[in-house]
This record gives structure tokens, sequence and C-alpha cells, in this order.
């Protein structure tokens, strides 16, 4: 039985003081791989076992914190069928083309309660994670830092909402 529906955190978009410090931090000290940089000034990363071209997206700004949250979902139809539920129940949902985010689908964003947005998309251009499918070692040689293995997770900070 295939999985359906939201399948993971696909990726966050962070906004950073200073691109060359974050980069050091994420790339050096965390262990994250840099795989394209776009026409806006954003940097992608990803982690040394995910697939799909990027994980995380920094963007040079005034002030640190969150752009946005994106959660991969199983299919188109099944973004669609969000991006329905989400509008019959009043939530403002904005579609972003494919494109936007370099390597990234067509996406649908929204706001939760606490004033974060979120975004729902169907596909990410896929790269691999470096390693042969036969026989391949445990890890690729050359990583650094922590070198996590895939983003799996994110904390939401906000005011108590009723």
């Amino acid at each position: 039985m295939a999985i359906k529906g939201i399948l993971r955190p696909g990726h966050a978009a962070i906004r950073v003081l200073d691109m060359e410090a974050a980069l050091q931090h994420y790339v050096e000290w965390v262990g994250l791989i840099e795989t394209q940089r776009d026409d806006q000034g954003r940097v992608y990363l990803k982690a040394w076992d995910e697939h799909d071209v990027f994980s995380l997206v920094l963007r040079e700004a005034d002030a640190p914190g969150l752009d946005f949250m994106g959660f991969k979902v199983d299919s188109a139809e099944t973004l669609e069928h969000y991006a329905k539920k989400l509008a019959d129940a009043g939530v403002a949902v904005e579609r972003v083309a494919a494109g936007d985010l370099k390597g990234c689908g067509e996406r649908i964003r929204f706001q939760i309660p606490c004033g974060h947005s979120l975004e729902l998309y169907a596909s990410k251009d896929y790269v691999g994670n470096g390693l042969p499918n036969v026989n391949p070692d445990v890890w690729p040689d050359g990583l650094k830092g922590m070198h996590p293995s895939r983003f799996d997770h994110c904390l939401f900070n906000g005011d108590s909402v009723p």
C-alpha cells in the first residue's frame, strides 16, 4: 500500500543576516551540502542522504526568521485536494508557480494561526544522495560537521492561539 497525502517535511526557507557567515555555519559546522544558487541570491542546501535537490533555502535579509516551511505531498491531485479543502475552510491559499524556488514544482502557501506560512508541493528535482545503488558505502566520503542525514522536523514558536 502506497503512502498517500502529506508525506514529510520537505523544506524550510529562512532569512539570514550575513550569507557568508550562514554558509559557514550550515555547510562547515552543520554539514549540509550546497546544491545551487538562484538569480535572487538564495542558496539551496540539502543533507547528504536526501534525494531531492534541497531542503533548506537561505535568503539574506535585514531581519532573521522563517519565510516558510514546506511539506511534500504524494501527487498533484493531492495538492489540489488540500488547496480546495483549505479554501473551503476559509483559509487564504496562495499559488506559487513552479520554478519560483529553483527545482521545485507548483506550491500552495497558507498561514497557520500562529502566523507562520506553510507550503505544500508535489514535485522537486531529484538529485540522489551521491551513493551507488549497488553495494553503497554507509555514507559518502568527505562529510563535514554534524552531517545530518535528512531534514525531518521543524519547531514553530508563536503566541498562544485560542
